[in-house]
């Protein structure tokens, strides 16, 4: 009896709950709908009637608040507040809000006042803490989130406390330097998480001055703490960032020397500078390695990376110097004769063969050269197919292009979907394209358009569009069948026959769309003769006769790098990066353009 007596009241008191819910469920909901239709008033008033009801507070407090603001009730706001505040004193989003109303209000001692109380009611609580002061950030109230951290770290008496979390705050408030301290504070304290560190200072130091402001600060620091492995790691990535490869170098020797690693970090620098084309930096750092570890595991790859550099200095100085690349053969030569030819040395053998065939125009050596690394015992796959490939190159220079084409497919075939691969794909185009056989070279470079490797890609894309450019408006493919035969007379190393007949399709095709790519060409070879004023007249003529052409901004590059690499007249480059950046704003060459003008302006120092 006494059972079915208390189900029975159990049943009445759940009805009656379930209606009470239904009808303020009914009114929040309505009282919503005025706040989405902006019918402000009504929903206010529905709102202040819901707000006597502290089961209501969860589902109208956002939108309420909001519109009390709107309507600058600014005593109901307060009134309002402080209820809520009082009646759920555990929930810290209401301590905030109060904080924010008053801030908006310009009340500041008030904000303050409320602020305190917060602190005082959350500071041994670092969970609630925390979450107060996202609240704050989210509230756009980021000096009273930072003013509670730092406050719970002065009662936690752990100066390390909370530093990620202040360096966000720091990084979304721009405060930098306050931001650099916060993240050396936690690489100090977890070394682990140096990566992550240096992710976020990649994030927020994007300015060159910011790098630069950072090093500075580094530097100041390893003073007082020069076996601190943490400010030389930072000190090298800092440096490397903005390109300073010499900087960067100058930490790894030291961390080399403390730690006795035998040049294992500088070498990974000297590779670094060397890939950016910083060549004279990397010729520095092999040779130091070559001269301070000889007897280390680093000696013959710094050899062979010092003999690289030296080479790509010549090459990029024209003409280029054939005595200076008689004595790079011989370099290679005592290389190989002081370690032996084996797999360490094989690379610097292949170099060695390039040099033969491409500068000092002996192709047969070369050619003997590569077909003995090819056959060598258990020779790394990757080497023998490069040194197929670049056989076949020799024999296009060798006027055997079937071998070429052989060569090129076992390559494509034994590494397909690779780099070499596509290189050699690439290659079996190019070919393709020397003997006027447009459609093939077409077929191969639709699908290396999609490559892996950038520079293959944009190489794909360029001859491409050569083809295309010169075969739609002309059916007989003429101009185009002379031009790639003319390309390929300067493949061979016969320029002389080259030029003339260049300077012959100036006259027969001045009305033809391949006369920039003659014009463009002949610059090439006035270059790398070492007449830079011809190029320059010749690139100027593309610049000028067609302004809108596709290769006008390169054209506007080329002759600006002429003038800053090899003329040294930096007004006159300075004169064409800024054109180009102002009248081909979406060039591929924007970012590099806009990168070497500030740089000459001296906007910053690497």
């Amino acid at each position: 009896m006494m059972r079915h007596t208390f189900f029975i009241l159990a049943m009445i008191l759940l009805t009656f709950c379930t209606n009470a819910f239904g009808q303020i469920s009914s009114e929040v909901e309505l009282a919503n709908e005025y706040y989405r239709q902006g019918d402000v008033d009504k929903a206010i008033d529905l709102y202040n009637k819901l707000a006597e009801k502290p089961q209501n507070i969860a589902y109208i407090h956002n939108n309420y608040l909001e519109l009390l603001e709107i309507k600058q009730r600014n005593k109901e706001t307060e009134k309002y507040l402080k209820k809520v505040r009082s009646q759920f004193p555990s929930n810290i989003r209401f301590d905030v809000d109060i904080i924010d109303f008053f801030v908006y209000s310009n009340d500041s001692s008030k904000a303050e006042k409320y602020y305190q109380e917060l602190e005082k009611k959350i500071i041994n609580q670092p969970s609630l803490m925390q979450s107060a002061a996202q609240y704050l950030v989210n509230k756009q109230h980021n000096q009273f989130a930072e003013k509670l951290y730092l406050a719970a770290r002065q009662r936690l008496k752990d100066p390390t406390a909370f530093s990620v979390q202040l360096a966000t705050l720091y990084r979304y408030t721009n405060e930098k330097d306050k931001m650099v301290r916060e993240y050396m504070t936690y690489a100090e304290e977890r070394p682990n998480n140096l990566r992550y560190v240096k992710n976020m200072l990649q994030l927020s130091l994007t300015e060159e001055e910011d790098l630069e402001s950072f090093i500075e600060y580094l530097m100041v620091n390893i003073q007082t703490d020069a076996d601190n492995e943490i400010y030389s790691d930072l000190l090298i990535w800092a440096n490397l960032q903005i390109n300073n490869f010499f900087g960067a170098f100058v930490q790894a020797k030291a961390i080399d020397r403390r730690a006795g690693l035998k040049g294992d970090n500088s070498i990974e620098i000297g590779q670094i500078a060397f890939e950016n084309e910083a060549f004279e930096v990397a010729e520095t750092i092999f040779q130091y390695i070559v001269n301070t570890y000889p007897e280390s595991r680093n000696y013959i790859y710094a050899k062979q990376m010092l003999i690289r550099s030296k080479e790509n200095i010549i090459k990029h100085h024209f003409p280029i110097d054939t005595v200076a690349i008689r004595s790079l053969v011989k370099s290679y030569d005592q290389l190989i004769e002081e370690t032996g030819l084996s797999q360490f040395t094989l690379e610097a053998y292949r170099q060695k063969a390039l040099l033969h065939a491409f500068y000092l125009q002996e192709p047969e050596k070369a050619s003997k050269i590569l077909q003995e690394i090819i056959s060598f015992n258990n020779t790394d796959q990757e080497i023998v197919a490069q040194a197929k490939l670049d056989l076949g190159d020799i024999f296009i220079i060798l006027e055997q292009p079937w071998e070429s084409v052989l060569l090129y497919y076992q390559v494509e075939k034994s590494h397909k979907n690779t780099q070499l691969g596509e290189a050699a794909k690439l290659k079996n185009a190019k070919l393709s394209y020397f003997k006027g056989d447009f459609t093939l070279a077409q077929e191969h470079l639709d699908i290396l358009k999609k490559a892996t490797r950038r520079e293959i890609a944009n190489d794909a894309m360029d001859l491409s569009i050569l083809i295309k450019n010169n075969t739609i408006l002309d059916s007989t493919q003429k101009a185009l069948r002379e031009y790639a035969a003319i390309d390929l007379l300067l493949y061979q190393n016969q320029q002389r026959e080259a030029v003339e007949r260049l300077n012959r399709m100036l006259v027969e095709h001045e009305e033809h769309p391949i006369k920039d790519d003659v014009l463009w060409l002949l610059a090439r070879i006035d270059k790398e003769s070492g007449n830079y004023e011809e190029a320059i007249q010749k690139l100027n003529q593309i610049v000028e006769d067609l302004p809108y052409d596709i290769l006008t901004d390169d054209a506007l590059f080329e002759m600006a790098t002429i003038y800053e690499t090899l003329i040294n007249d930096t007004q006159k480059a300075k004169e064409l990066y800024q054109k180009l950046l102002t009248d081909f704003p979406g060039s591929i060459y924007v970012a590099e353009a806009r990168k070497r003008f500030r740089s000459m302006r001296g906007d910053f120092v690497n």
